[in-house]
């Protein structure tokens, strides 16, 4: 384009580069009503207002007007107008016409290349919008390798070209790949340097896309509280396409699943399908539905389940929507094994195999492996479930396959031997569960599964108390609790917690057990293994117990040697008698050390039960009655309150000077503190989610 153009369509220009497309659009349309205007200034006029509407994200306008453009460009013999027109056409790739984009974009190229002059900046501007639109169109086909190879071309062009619009977004296209490539990090760094140009040049937009591909990435890391931060952020872009809104809505509910709240999920779930119905956009719509299928199946509406997988499955057929009829298929088949069906399951593998013969698909040919060896599995002749075994360890060592199919595998032969364990009572079915929990803990820590990592630990020390390994089982209940409560999965930590403390109130059982030499069949019968497999296995949901507040007895903080630097007794029989705190003390320096060392979390203490943490040379104890679960977060709550209200925090390390207990009465912050953490009614278990 030449600059010679009308002053108002520079200024235009400037304006966009600004990131100023209101007043821009504004300048335009007064300059629409201007009388006369050239062809080439109408031509200009056109095409400044389509690059608007491709960096806003309406890229049907865009395309309307590259047609439009292209035409006139064609007509006026413009060749690098008709350039500029290819590119604004080139955006029905973002619409689901990517053969047609990329048609457009070699025709580009073609013109490009024709030019004799291709020093100007002009041009130099076209050469990239070209790679980074060919990039795009890669990434969009599914050519990830090519996308990420004219990504990089793109980004060292850019370095030539103040541009920083199209800087953000070819950091954006990184970033989606390198989450493709399941390389965290590095798509993280790339969607944050998206987002701070962004919110630089207060280009909504790409705040809205960059903050939605970040949330992505920490459910990739399994950072729930992070992801739903970013997305709700996204969210809050009033200028993101309805297909932004759509994919956010379900992120929510992606989210939600992932902490097992699916009611949660449930709601933006559906929000999703209302606002895809809505808007037409039928891929997001097919996709929704699936995952609304699915959790109707973990919540065990089977009738619902299926009904709306179907639908699913029947949208995903008509639009040409491989992925989500494979995925349809396949959890129709679990949800029919789950019923019993086995022969309907066999009907929709049928179809399943049909599909992944014609998309040529690898994760549908996983599904499809995978299903199959699931009907195997539940078919009662061991020659079926011998092939099933195989057809899992097969699946097992496909370190292609993604991790989270390798995990179920994994499970699914667990399980397998599980009924074995049951039926045999022999211990040394054991030595073959116990690598492969190995296994499915470390491909779930490799791949940020920290669901998979608890929910494993969870089980195994569900398995080390079958083996009478008591401290073990402890040990590893604590791993698994501070794990699921390190990313945000609330109802699993509660769970876990529940187990611990049930545990606790059972250890001298468990101990007459071990003296008498207890069966096998009478040890599997006080652990609940299969409500824990069935969650692993997606059968059903996270089921904890209700929360119920604690009866606070004791609260101490000790320092180095079992010294007690500060106690308050909550209960009137402790407060009357000393000789109650002297005994917990003596028995606390016996048994400190022990819990301490074994990483537990808490111990019992007669009909209470102890739970402890630590800052600074201080330990501070809280004893109760009751759950854990609300205790233990109230003591860490205590703790960090202590060391972060600076009055608290200084009478508490005077201790070390005087050596003299602190008296309440003298630290009204820390009686206020006391009284807002411990006495006051906990919070509701919706508070804390």
């Amino acid at each position: 384009m030449s600059d010679s153009r009308p002053k108002e369509l520079l200024r235009v220009e400037q304006l966009i580069n600004e990131v100023k497309f209101e007043e821009a659009l504004k300048i335009i349309e007064n300059f629409e009503i201007k009388e006369p205007l050239t062809s080439e200034d109408q031509l200009s006029m056109l095409l400044l207002k389509g690059r608007i509407y491709g960096y806003n994200n309406q890229f049907e306008d865009a395309v309307t007007i590259g047609e439009q453009a292209y035409l006139m460009s064609q007509k006026l013999e413009l060749v690098s107008e008709s350039i500029e027109a290819l590119f604004l056409k080139s955006r029905i790739m973002f619409v689901g016409r990517i053969d047609k984009a990329l048609g457009f974009i070699l025709e580009a190229e073609k013109k490009i290349n024709s030019l004799a002059d291709k020093s100007s900046s002009d041009i130099l501007r076209q050469q990239v919008m070209f790679l980074a639109l060919k990039s795009w169109g890669y990434w969009v086909k599914g050519e990830i390798e090519l996308a990420l190879k004219t990504a990089k071309q793109t980004l060292s062009q850019q370095e030539n070209i103040d541009n920083k619009i199209d800087i953000a977004n070819n950091y954006l296209l990184m970033g989606e790949i390198y989450s493709y490539l399941r390389e965290l990090d590095t798509a993280l760094d790339y969607a944050t340097k998206s987002l701070d140009i962004a919110e630089e040049l207060e280009f909504q937009p790409v705040i809205g896309t960059s903050s939605m591909l970040i949330s992505r990435l920490y459910v990739s890391k399994s950072n729930y509280n992070q992801a739903l931060d970013f997305c709700k952020k996204s969210l809050s872009i009033k200028e993101i396409s309805s297909w932004d809104k759509v994919r956010n809505l379900n992120l929510l509910g992606e989210i939600y699943y992932f902490k097992s709240e699916f009611d949660r999920s449930l709601q933006y779930y559906n929000q999703a399908i209302a606002l895809a119905e809505e808007e037409n956009i039928y891929e997001q719509l097919a996709l929704n539905l699936y995952h609304v299928g699915y959790i109707y199946r973990l919540q065990g509406e089977y009738d619902r389940a299926i009904e709306t997988s179907e639908s699913g499955l029947t949208l995903a057929e008509k639009i040409g929507y491989q992925y989500v009829a494979g995925g349809s298929l396949e959890s129709l088949i679990l949800i029919c094994l789950d019923k019993g069906s086995i022969e309907q399951a066999k009907q929709y593998l049928t179809r399943l195999e049909k599909l992944s013969e014609q998309a040529q698909q690898k994760v549908i040919t996983d599904w499809y492996s995978l299903s199959k060896a699931m009907i195997l599995k539940m078919d009662g002749r061991t020659r079926n479930r011998a092939e099933a075994e195989v057809m899992l360890r097969k699946i097992i060592d496909d370190t292609a396959l993604h991790s989270e199919y390798r995990q179920f595998a994994l499970i699914n032969l667990c399980d397998l031997y599980l009924e074995d364990l049951y039926l045999s009572k022999n211990l040394e079915i054991l030595e073959d569960i116990n690598p492969l929990l190995t296994e499915t803990s470390m491909i779930a820590e490799q791949h940020h599964s920290y669901l998979w990592v608890a929910m494993t630990k969870f089980l195994q020390a569900k398995l080390a108390l079958i083996q009478m390994k008591m401290d073990e089982a402890k040990h590893l209940l604590t791993e698994a609790q501070n794990i699921a409560e390190s990313h945000s999965l609330d109802l699993l930590a509660i769970k876990i917690s529940s187990e611990h403390d049930a545990l606790l109130t059972q250890v001298d059982d468990w101990e007459n057990l071990r003296k008498k030499g207890a069966p096998i069949g009478e040890r599997l019968g006080l652990v609940s293994l299969e409500e824990t497999i069935d969650v692993m296995l997606r059968k059903r949901g996270i089921q904890p117990p209700e929360l119920t507040d604690e009866v606070p007895v004791l609260l101490l903080i000790i320092a180095e040697g079992g010294i007690p630097a500060f106690s308050y007794p909550f209960s009137e029989e402790w407060s009357i008698d000393d000789g109650f705190i002297s005994n917990f003390l003596t028995a606390f320096n016996t048994f400190s050390e022990e819990v301490f060392s074994k990483g537990l979390d808490r111990a019992k203490f007669g009909e209470y039960t102890l739970v402890m943490d630590s800052f600074g040379s201080f330990s501070v104890c809280y004893l109760f009655k009751g759950q854990s679960y609300l205790a233990k977060q109230n003591l860490l709550q205590f703790a960090h309150r202590v060391q972060n209200t600076t009055s608290i925090w200084q009478n508490v390390n005077n201790f070390h000077k005087t050596h003299q207990p602190i008296v309440l009465s003298e630290n009204p912050p820390l009686e206020s503190l006391i009284t807002e953490i411990f006495i006051k009614e906990s919070p509701e278990i919706s508070t804390l989610l």
